[in-house]
């Protein structure tokens, strides 16, 4: 029954939201050869078996857009995780209370109907995390050993933030024991090597990469960043990332009543650390869940100790899920950008006319515009479209402006965290596009 009510949750309209960057990104990789799928990556900062498992499954005949059929695939994961977690992960006694917050999770709902890599990590971190935990109990066990080894070399071949968490726990965890200890993990760590020889060079030069980058900041404060990451990972874990201002103030009540009682094996707690530490330098606050979300399941497993701590989360998760499908509270606006529109509304207004496309938003990914675009580069345009997200664009040297429209409004939430922040700039949208002719 839970399955076939998350099945429902995972692929009715899969085409609801559009296209964001990163998702056109694993549709433009995927399509090309396995050769150069291997080459984009390798030059990019993700492993390759995801894309090529993707590669194929696009291949299948049925009719559907690529985005659909790439996020139902993460869909699938989602459901084999949950298999997953029911046969290794749960008690008889927490099985039922878990199955409830898992299946309405908005949280694994948001990330299991995207066309990326999430759901998958997700499966291969709980295998991976399950082996590592019983090579921990028996040192001896080969087959335990052997198992740990292969999820884990697949885990770094797919994504490496989990990998990385994970492998090091277990790895720190083992050489803490006596000899036993340091012979499994000198032997699962041999089979790991060798299984990723292909993809070793490249794993050192992306995580030296991550580590001179930095880490993402929106605020100078360093107190209040981590506050600010900390409340958005809980917050999306919780309640998710479409969630009414009551349902979050709700959510944070029951998490404060549930964590004083929480508690977890202390290879997840330090496997936790190195992720989010991880994650942090990674990527900004925005999308710290996305890649933390392999830790989803034993977070929701603090609200299964009581049943009705785990009716309540259900309720809440209900309200969020509805929001979700209603396109409404959602968080990260990055979701909702309807390049679709902005594309159609430029190719319209230029027919006939050279025109030019400018963006003035920093850090945003605008492909999937790019590729709805087909605009003639011409050296003199008569018409100058400026895609902007703040609530002006700088107009170009002789032109006026003609029309300007709005996208995406923020909500009053949005405005107040802006204000709080100390934004130099509060737009009022997340993106504006303005229209300039030539004079």
């Amino acid at each position: 029954m839970c399955l076939i009510l998350q099945a429902a949750l995972l692929f009715w309209r899969l085409d609801l939201l559009p296209i964001w960057g990163d998702e056109q990104f694993t549709l433009d990789t995927s399509v090309q050869p396995l050769a150069k799928i291997a080459e984009i990556v390798r030059n990019d900062i993700h492993p390759p078996l995801y894309y090529f498992l993707v590669h194929y499954w696009l291949e299948l005949p049925w009719s559907a857009d690529l985005v659909v059929k790439a996020r139902a695939f993460s869909g699938v994961w989602a459901l084999a995780s949950t298999v997953l977690l029911h046969r290794l992960w749960t008690t008889p006694e927490n099985r039922w209370r878990f199955l409830l917050v898992w299946t309405l999770s908005p949280c694994l709902i948001l990330y299991g109907r995207m066309a990326r890599s999430y759901t998958m990590q997700l499966f291969l971190a709980a295998l991976a995390l399950y082996w590592g935990v019983a090579l921990l109990r028996e040192p001896r066990r080969r087959g335990a050993l052997l198992m740990y080894a292969l999820s884990g070399a697949l885990l770094f071949y797919t994504h490496y933030l989990p990998a990385l968490a994970i492998v090091g726990a277990v790895q720190l965890f083992l050489l803490f024991r006596k000899r036993d200890g340091w012979i499994a993990a000198t032997a699962a760590m041999a089979i790991m090597l060798a299984l990723y020889v292909p993809w070793l060079l490249t794993i050192s030069s992306t995580v030296e990469r991550a580590l001179r980058a930095g880490p993402y900041v929106i605020t100078p404060n360093s107190f209040l960043e981590q506050a600010i990451r900390v409340a958005y990972l809980a917050v999306s874990f919780t309640a998710g990332e479409t969630a009414p201002v009551w349902v979050i103030a709700a959510a944070v009540v029951l998490t404060l009543l549930v964590i004083r009682f929480a508690s977890a094996p202390p290879v997840i707690l330090l496997a936790a650390i190195i992720a989010y530490l991880g994650a942090t330098r990674w990527v900004s606050f925005a999308f710290i869940p996305a890649r933390l979300l392999f830790l989803l399941p034993f977070y929701l497993n603090f609200f299964t100790k009581r049943t009705w701590t785990a009716v309540a989360l259900a309720c809440l998760s209900v309200v969020s899920i509805w929001s979700y499908y209603q396109q409404q509270n959602f968080l990260n606006k990055g979701y909702l950008l309807p390049f679709d529109q902005i594309a159609d509304t430029i190719q319209q207004r230029s027919a006939g006319h050279p025109a030019q496309l400018i963006v003035e938003a920093p850090g945003l990914d605008v492909s999937p515009l790019i590729r709805r675009l087909s605009l003639d580069p011409n050296p003199r345009p008569q018409i100058v479209w400026v895609l902007s997200n703040r609530n002006h664009s700088t107009p170009p040297p002789g032109t006026r402006e003609v029309r300007r429209d709005e996208f995406v409004p923020y909500s009053a939430l949005d405005r107040t965290a802006m204000r709080l922040l100390n934004w130099a700039t509060q737009p009022t949208h997340v993106l504006q596009l303005t229209e300039y002719h030539t004079e």
